[in-house]
């Protein structure tokens, strides 16, 4: 029997869930999958537990329903949980280990593994991952694996990616309303990063951008490792938002303007109409109404090169951007906006590509793959690191009930 996954996103704009199988090549298949518009969320966060877990037990429904009509009567109980949002932190943290006949054996490496592990995060934060980086030996670093190498201090440098544990609760909170059990909680732009890179873009240097609704996940390779990720509280919302205000139109006009008809580019004479109709609302005395589509790009374009500026000097600042050789991987529903990728690679002097998620099956009929990219890098995650328990007497009772 092959092994079974599910994972949560509990978006800004949408609620998905999607089930993972592992095949018998060892690969993952994406086998079921539901979303919703997400409603009582705001910037990643839940304002509403009630409408939060609404949302969640129609992407349940859904999903249950898609099973059985496949012949799978299967209920979902249990899914990781994919997290994004500003709340989201990630800290430098290294561990030393004193070497005992000068040669690094077993040992060391156990004690600087766990050394590394022992950073104190405050009572409000949740650890969401620790991710290894490279190991120094005295002076001599970005080394990958120590073991045989002669020296007396051996150093782990690692990240501990963190959240609110609040919002984390939250989360949980909504999903038990719904019965659904979080197995565990893990960051969109690393699983997002899993999805789509290749590993000779992670040793050559990438940089992957989630654009979510609510905010923007980036992640920096570089060696093989995660050298550096954060959130920026600019997403596909202040788009949206903008238009909005600039236009005098609904959020839902906003949203279908940005959607169907809005370039990240300003546009030039391509014999497109210099109109746009704005879609008709709950006032039929605006049916006939357009607007440049010109003034429309230009308040595209000021956020996103807002957006994409802020994430240039905050690699500059790290002293990272001269180290991504492979380019840049755009994710998430905000890479579907129409030349998003050029504007990326103006800003940020680098090729820029659309991120389609590669080491899993079953998303070609998904209307936009990279929407699913973070969610499928969690079901890669359960599988990767779950496989070996996934027996029918274990997983398949927690994961499904």
């Amino acid at each position: 029997m092959n092994n079974i996954y599910a994972a949560l996103e509990i978006g800004t704009t949408r609620t998905v869930l999607a089930i993972g199988e592992s095949e018998d090549g060892g690969r993952l298949k994406v086998t079921c999958r539901a979303e919703i518009p997400s409603t009582g969320i705001r910037k990643s966060q839940i304002l509403d537990i009630s409408q939060a877990t609404q949302s969640i037990r129609s992407v349940l429904q859904q999903v249950e329903r898609k099973q059985d009509e496949a012949g799978a009567k299967i209920t979902v109980g249990n899914a990781f949980l994919v997290v994004s949002g500003q709340h989201v932190k990630a800290d430098p943290f290294s561990g030393l280990a004193q070497i005992e006949n000068t040669r690094v054996g077993d040992e060391e490496i156990n004690e600087v593994r766990r050394a590394a592990q022992a950073m104190t995060l405050p009572k409000d934060r949740e650890l969401l991952d620790i991710v290894e980086q490279d190991y120094v030996l005295d002076n001599l670093g970005g080394i990958t694996s120590p073991k045989g190498m002669s020296g007396r201090v051996l150093r782990l440098n690692t990240l501990h990616i963190h959240a609110d544990c609040n919002r984390i609760r939250d989360a949980r909170t909504a999903a038990d309303a719904a019965h659904l059990e979080i197995r565990e909680p893990l960051f969109a732009t690393t699983c997002a990063a899993d999805a789509v890179l290749e590993d000779h873009e992670k040793k050559n240097g990438a940089l992957v951008l989630d654009l979510g609704g609510g905010s923007t996940g980036y992640a920096v390779y570089s060696d093989g490792h995660l050298v550096s990720t954060g959130v920026i509280g600019v997403g596909g919302d202040h788009v949206t938002n903008d238009i909005a205000h600039a236009f005098q139109t609904t959020n839902a006009q906003a949203e279908s303007l940005k959607t169907l008809e809005a370039s990240a580019m300003v546009s030039q004479e391509n014999g497109e109409s210099p109109r746009v109709r704005v879609e008709l609302g709950e006032n039929t005395l605006m049916d006939n109404r357009t607007i440049s589509r010109q003034a429309l790009d230009t308040v595209v374009n000021a956020r996103l090169m807002e957006l994409f500026t802020v994430i240039r000097e905050t690699l500059e600042e790290q002293d990272v951007i001269h180290r991504l050789h492979s380019g840049v991987i755009l994710t998430g529903g905000g890479a579907r906006m129409k030349d998003i990728d050029r504007l990326a690679g103006q800003i940020l002097g680098m090729d820029v590509r659309i991120g389609h998620p590669i080491h899993v099956d079953g998303l070609d009929d998904a209307e936009f793959s990279p929407s699913y990219a973070a969610v499928a890098g969690a079901l890669l995650y359960a599988h990767r690191n779950y496989e070996e328990k996934s027996i029918l007497g274990d997983i398949f009772g927690r994961f499904f009930k």
